[in-house]
């Protein structure tokens, strides 16, 4: 085989143990050539190895866990981007709680300057800032029907009412009026009047 031939025969734990080999032999070369330099640099400014080892330890410290600026640009990038993700949908949640009819429409319009995501991840803001483009822009907010029944309540079709109805009318027929009582406490719990 030739020398920039490439062996595909090597089984993964041969390429594994030849990759940590060659890892540890970097390694070592890397830091004997570390010593030879800090030697050198040593003599020509007069100085003991020991005292610019000490001097690169502080430099170190100094500089903390600080990430290249290359890897920090992605990592603010991305952590942006989760940002913007988690500010989507909680306009997308509370709009549509306040029954906007277009909650992408309202992310473009809304005033962001309020809005914000903190250390734990807490979008802030953001119903303060709906409620404020609602009120100015009321056409963004979905019509509501004219009567919703009771908080929590849907619009019953009146097939409820009359099955509530014919239902009591056959407990009352029948003389049981304690069944007439609970269809009459059932109905009423669905937003339903009956006599």
């Amino acid at each position: 085989m030739e020398n920039n031939e490439v062996s595909h025969s090597v089984s993964p734990e041969d390429a594994e143990r030849i990759a940590d080999s060659l890892a540890a032999a970097l390694e070592n070369r890397r830091q004997r050539a570390d010593r030879a330099v800090i030697h050198s640099f040593a003599q020509q400014n007069h100085l003991t190895p020991e005292t610019l080892e000490e001097f690169l330890r502080r430099r170190e410290e100094k500089r903390g866990d600080s990430l290249p600026a290359d890897w920090q640009a992605v990592i603010d990038s991305r952590l942006k981007a989760a940002d913007e993700r988690l500010i989507a949908a909680e306009i997308r949640c509370v709009g549509s709680r306040l029954g906007l009819v277009d909650p992408d429409a309202a992310a473009l319009l809304m005033d962001r300057s309020g809005v914000f995501v903190d250390d734990n991840g807490d979008v802030h803001g953001v119903r303060d800032s709906l409620e404020l483009l609602l009120k100015n822009k009321p056409y963004l907010a979905a019509a509501l029907p004219a009567s919703t029944g009771r908080a929590g309540n849907f619009p019953r079709a009146d097939s409820d009412a009359a099955g509530f109805a014919a239902r009591l009318a056959q407990a009352r027929a029948s003389g049981n009026n304690s069944l007439a009582a609970a269809i009459i406490s059932e109905a009423a719990a669905k937003g339903i009047s009956l006599r």
